[in-house]
């Protein structure tokens, strides 16, 4: 039997460390002169739902389809 071949989500290390990327990615926006302006209105929330949305688009959890279809008339 071969092998389960991992989901970029879990190669990445799940959610948790993806989160932390994308994190990590937000903290330094304020510094770079290119997407300060462009990121300067997001809620500070904001990454977390990126990092949701990424992680369900590499194989993790549905998090985000879910929570955007219960928001639908």
């Amino acid at each position: 039997m071969p092998a389960k071949v991992p989901t970029l989500h879990e190669w990445l290390g799940g959610s948790e460390a993806l989160s932390r990327l994308i994190e990590r990615f937000y903290e330094k926006v304020p510094s770079d002169p290119l997407l300060a302006p462009l990121f300067a209105s997001m809620p500070k929330e904001h990454f977390e739902h990126v990092a949701q949305f990424i992680a369900e688009v590499f194989g993790g959890p549905a998090i985000t389809r879910r929570s955007t279809a219960d928001t639908r008339p």
